[in-house]
């Protein structure tokens, strides 16, 4: 199983295999496959990744307040991707009937990937929907992943647990990571070295230093556990069984929010204790490169 950490440190933070499952590189930068020279402004890295999270960020916003806040609106059949965020969104789904994209979606990760590029030409783009189901490959060359919307479920809902991951890598290291929650105007960010931050109230506010918490009791614990995209009554069962186990051990309590980007940023910040979630690298299902690189590097 796929295992995100948690401050306790009974479940141990997922680190990067040295052969990823996935396989998926953009077009544009298949033809990196050999080591990394580059020099890269880090500094540069996180004002572009910031800058880009918060234009994504508005965009969620305007198609959350669009049409009365009603995004299932539209048959969940449809396939046909707008363009305006003030248009209705239309919805459809991915692997899973559980797993669904918006027109938002594909808007946001646009307008990030465009942001990205033209700052960065030469660097490599692994993005969610521009990805599918296909494979990546994650090479040492300067990286970006993307995540449009982590929480697309919670967006149709209007549950307003949404948020823009946008990380950088280097080597297969996570160097930068920005996870962006629109609603609340939050901003948690690290870069490899430095610390992680949150900055609330726009750009110009002043980031605070965040940690994980100190809890080690898990009595004293509340943690998120997610049960992912199947619903294959094997891997209900497992899930359900872990709950289970969890609870009869004492935890505090358990929270499903849907969203693994701000799981991992509130522990990383010591809302949450502890963040797990339903996936394999060898079965490719589960949380993805978009959806954790940002809240490794934030807890780390």
């Amino acid at each position: 199983m796929l295992l995100l950490s948690y401050s306790l440190y009974v479940w141990f933070l997922l680190g990067f295999p040295s052969q990823p499952h996935y396989s998926f590189l953009s077009r544009s930068s298949r033809s990196l496959l050999m080591t990394s020279t580059e020099s890269v402004d880090l500094t540069r890295v996180l004002q572009v990744a910031q800058e880009a999270a918060r234009l994504a960020g508005q965009v969620i916003l305007q198609a959350s307040s669009a049409n009365g806040g009603n995004l299932q609106q539209q048959p969940a059949s449809s396939t046909t991707v707008t363009t305006t965020a003030t248009t209705a969104d239309n919805i459809h789904t991915k692997t899973h009937t559980t797993d669904l994209v918006t027109a938002t979606d594909y808007q946001c990760e646009e307008l990030i990937s465009q942001h990205v590029q033209h700052h960065f030409p030469s660097h490599a783009v692994i993005a969610e929907e521009s990805s599918g189901s296909d494979k990546y490959t994650l090479t040492d060359q300067p990286t970006w992943t993307i995540d449009p919307i982590d929480g697309t479920t919670n967006f149709v809902h209007q549950l307003k647990l949404s948020c823009v991951i946008v990380s950088f890598l280097q080597d297969q290291q996570v160097k930068v990571g920005v996870v962006y929650h629109p609603y609340s105007d939050e901003l948690f960010f690290a870069v490899q070295g430095q610390g992680a931050f949150l900055q609330t109230g726009g750009p110009n506010a002043v980031p605070v230093p965040i940690r994980v918490s100190t809890t080690t009791e898990l009595g004293q614990a509340v943690v998120s556990m997610e049960p992912g995209y199947g619903r294959e009554p094997a891997r209900v069962a497992r899930f359900c069984a872990l709950q289970q186990r969890v609870l009869n051990s004492g935890v505090r309590n358990l929270r499903m929010l849907g969203t693994t980007g701000l799981n991992l940023a509130h522990v990383a910040c010591g809302r949450l204790d502890a963040a797990w979630e339903e996936g394999s690298w060898k079965s490719g299902v589960g949380a993805k490169i978009w959806d954790f690189a940002a809240g490794r590097l934030l807890i780390h």
